[in-house]
């Protein structure tokens, strides 16, 4: 296993919500973590060192495996513990606060997006989905 290339490419998967792919790479990083192999560079700072990287890695590993898994358990895909600020993916208004009230009023494609500034969802609202029928 080369951990380079797979924390080069558990951060890809992460940015596409990969989530089943976040899940195996995460746990083939922190296995061959726990086997004492070297970490992978996580920074381009010099000089950190590999601890710094290792731990690094270690904890992003962690909590993008627990952060994924989360997604996937539930049938919704809305992960547990994170906060719920909706945004229409269309016409950028703001939804309601929980999911199942954005549901009821119509709302659909509701997806997380941890990479969002000021929301964690994006979906499309009533207003966008009548507009598109």
């Amino acid at each position: 296993m080369d951990p380079q290339v797979t924390w080069d490419s558990l951060l890809k998967e992460w940015a596409d919500r990969s989530w089943l792919d976040v899940v195996e790479l995460a746990e083939a990083l922190l296995q061959w973590l726990d086997r004492d192999g070297f970490p992978p560079k996580t920074s381009d700072t010099p000089e950190l060192g590999s601890e710094w990287h290792a731990a690094v890695a270690r904890a992003a590993a962690t909590y993008a495996l627990k952060r994924a898994e989360a997604v996937l358990d539930d049938p919704d895909g809305i992960p547990a513990r994170v906060a719920f600020t909706l945004t229409c993916a269309h016409c950028n208004v703001e939804g309601p606060n929980t999911f199942y009230e954005a549901k009821q009023k119509g709302w659909t494609r509701i997806h997380y997006m941890p990479d969002q500034t000021s929301e964690n969802f994006l979906g499309i609202c009533f207003t966008c989905n009548r507009r598109q029928k």
